[in-house]
Order: structure tokens, then sequence, then C-alpha cells
């Protein structure tokens, strides 16, 4: 079986779905990978498989009617010289031309894969905002009826596209648990011996790309507060700058540095390494997530969790009959056994959250371990891929015997 795995981002090849295509390879299917990039270290990730990379023009994050008739046409050309038995196609654009072509293109299976709805299915405010939501309900209703099988990341999303009659009724839908992480790769590093947490060294990370809607802001806001009254505490903010009009401005970040508010690394090749360094994970976003990996990644490496109660990012947090009572009532701040949900955009819940592990620096300990079982109960890529491989029915094939090359460690892609 030739699996042809389509998306607009190549590094998310390995960052985000690199065990799902050792699996593909695993089970015997030749794997031919695309982007909008083309990457060496994705080349020769795909190689190591014995699959081939191949580029194609796309522009991610904007419509330009002119570049995407230069997308189609070059997955036509693609698939027509390709011929692969089934198409893999995850982020919007993918999902959205490729499912769509690929019928035009007579590939027999389509699976499409939504990763998360971020900002296109947000209550629009503007009219260009409402004119854009319209168009891409459009597409994605007219592409998603050419699918053979739908991947959703979270229940919350299901539940709007079953509202909105986006999901065809003759479509079998199946939700995952995010991308899964790997829990070998992102091992557990227990905070029992780390004698900084009695001390009030306590280090809290945010890792992502630098969009408002990530909570950058509210991060740096809640660190500035807590700092006036905690000087030891540490502040981490690891990411990229990003070119999307959501995003956080240098001359913001330079700014925060500048007042010794927090420490930006930037772009992190070894995520694990400095995740272990860490006490507790921030992500205060309101983005429309599927569930965010970095996120995930912190739970695998025994981290409380700072996160919303907003779609997606609340899967990560498993909150307490008390944190449930919380919800209902609307509280700013939700308990769990492995860190706090906040309500979205709110700098007072964040900075709460906070001050109460620099209060209870053996939570730090005790949460972390539950965030390692939740990760391994719920998140951990092999039941996340195995409900992938049920579904194309690739379960059932015989898996290779060959040693597959494990990727060197990626630029984040949060």
């Amino acid at each position: 079986m030739k699996v042809l795995v389509l998306t607009a981002d190549a590094n998310t090849l390995i960052y985000h779905r690199g065990d799902l295509i050792r699996d593909f390879a695993a089970h015997g299917c030749e794997v031919v990978t695309s982007a909008a990039e083309d990457y060496p270290h994705v080349k020769e990730f795909v190689a190591s498989l014995g699959g081939r990379h191949r580029a194609i023009r796309m522009v991610r994050s904007k419509v330009n009617p002119l570049k995407d008739l230069v997308t189609l046409r070059d997955m036509w050309r693609m698939f027509r010289e390709e011929k692969p038995d089934a198409l893999f196609a995850y982020t919007i654009k993918s999902v959205v031309y490729g499912c769509v072509v690929a019928r035009l293109a007579g590939i027999r299976r389509v699976y499409a894969l939504l990763p998360g709805l971020g900002f296109t299915f947000v209550k629009p405010v503007t009219w260009k905002q409402k004119i854009v939501s319209r168009i891409s309900e459009a597409l994605h209703r007219f592409a998603l009826k050419r699918a053979d099988v739908i991947f959703m990341q979270n229940h919350d999303d299901v539940k709007l596209f079953t509202e909105m009659n986006m999901l065809p009724a003759s479509v079998p839908v199946h939700v995952t648990a995010g991308s899964g992480v790997n829990m070998e790769e992102y091992s557990h590093s227990p905070l029992d011996e780390d004698e900084t947490l009695e001390t009030g060294h306590v280090r809290f990370a945010l890792v992502s790309r630098l969009l408002i809607s990530k909570g950058v802001r509210v991060f740096a806001e809640a660190a500035r507060r807590i700092k006036q009254m905690h000087p030891h505490a540490e502040f981490h903010l690891v990411g990229p700058f990003d070119p999307n009009p959501n995003r956080v401005e240098e001359r913001e970040v330079h700014q925060w540095v500048a007042e010794g508010t927090l420490v930006h690394h930037g772009m992190v090749k070894d995520v694990a390494s400095l995740l272990k360094k860490m006490h507790v994970f921030v992500l205060p976003t309101w983005y429309r997530e599927g569930v965010p990996h970095a996120t995930l990644e912190a739970l695998a490496t025994g981290r409380p969790i700072i996160t919303t109660n907003s779609v997606g990012a609340k899967e990560c947090v498993k909150l307490t009959a008390e944190g449930e009572q919380q919800r209902r009532d609307g509280e700013m701040l939700m308990q769990g056994e492995n860190g706090f949900l906040c309500q979205p955009q709110n700098v007072a819940a964040v900075e709460c959250a906070m001050e109460w592990y620099l209060a209870h620096p053996d939570q730090v300990v005790k949460q972390g371990h539950a965030s390692r079982q939740l990760a391994a109960e719920v998140f951990d890529v092999h039941l996340v891929n195995e409900i992938i491989l049920k579904a194309m029915h690739l379960h059932e094939a015989p898996r290779s015997t060959a040693v597959l090359c494990h990727p060197s460690p990626l630029p984040l892609a949060a």
C-alpha cells in the first residue's frame, strides 16, 4: 500500500506525525510525504524509512486565489504521478484542497485529519472575518464529503462540526487524543530530588509559537506581577517569532527580557531537555487547539500544567471534584490533579496558579507524577496511532522487522 502524507508544514511530518509515519512504514506501506518546504532533515527522515519527500507550492497562513491555484495544480500533478493508494491529509489547506483534488485524481482512499480549528471557526467579529469564515465553512463542508474517514482531536470540535452540519452522515469520525506524545523520547524526569523548589526558585515555562492567542502576553504580565513578590521565581519563554498577523512583536519580547521579567530562548531544537530543567508548564491559550503538542510533551516529562478552560487545552488537566464544581460555578481558577485550568485571557487567574505553586512546592512534585500518569493513560502516541491504523485497516498488516531510524531533535513547532 502506498500512502501519501500531505501537510502544509514540513516540520510537523517529524515533530507531530513522525511516529505515525514510522508506523505506516513498519506495516509495510510505501510512504511519500509532501509539504510546502523541502527541508533536508525531513527528506532524510522520510528516506530513512524507505520513502520520499517532495515539496509543493503552498502558502500556509493566507488565502491567495492565484497562489492557491498553483497549489491545486501542484497537487494534481503529484497525485497523478505518484498514484498513491491512500491520501492522509492534515492541516486546513491540505484537507480542504487535498481531499477534492485526490478524488479528481482517482485516489481510492482519502483520510482527513483536522488537528485544530484555530481562528477559522472562532466567532467572527469583523466583516472580513465573517467572509473568510463563511468561505472556510463552505470549503470544509465540500471537501469532507470526499473523505472516507475523518479524524478530529477533541470532542468539542466534533460537537461544533455536528451542530454546523459539517460532518457527512456517511463518513465515520474518529476522535484521537491530539497527536499523541512519544513517552520514550519525552521520558519522565521526576522532581523529587530538586532542592531548588524549597528556596522559591520555581521555574515556569511557556513553549509555543509567539502568538497573542497562545497567551504569551498573559504569561508575561503574570510573570511581571509574580516577580515583584517573588524575585527568585523564573519565567522562560520558548519559541520562535511568527509571521502570523496574531504575532507578538519582537520589541515586546525584548522589553520583557530587558526589564528582567523573563528569559527568551527563541527556537529550541531539544525541547525535551529544556523541559526537564523546568518545574511548571504554562500555556494560557485561547486559540482553538486540537490538543497542544507542547503541553503533551510537558505532561510526559512530568510537569504540572497551568492552562486554560478552552477547547483542546482543557484536555491536559484532569480536574478534581472541587475543580469540576469551580468550573460549573464559573470561577476563574479550577483545581486539577495535575495542574490548574484558568479562564481564558485572565491574567489574575494565571498569577494565582503560579502563586499557589510557589506556596506549595511539594505539590509541584506530586502533580508532576500525576501529569506523567495522564500522559501514559490517554496521550501515549501508540494509543493515538492505533486509532488511526485501525480506521485505515493497517493494524492487521504484518509489521516490518527493519530497524527504523529516529530523527535528531527538531526545532520547535507548536
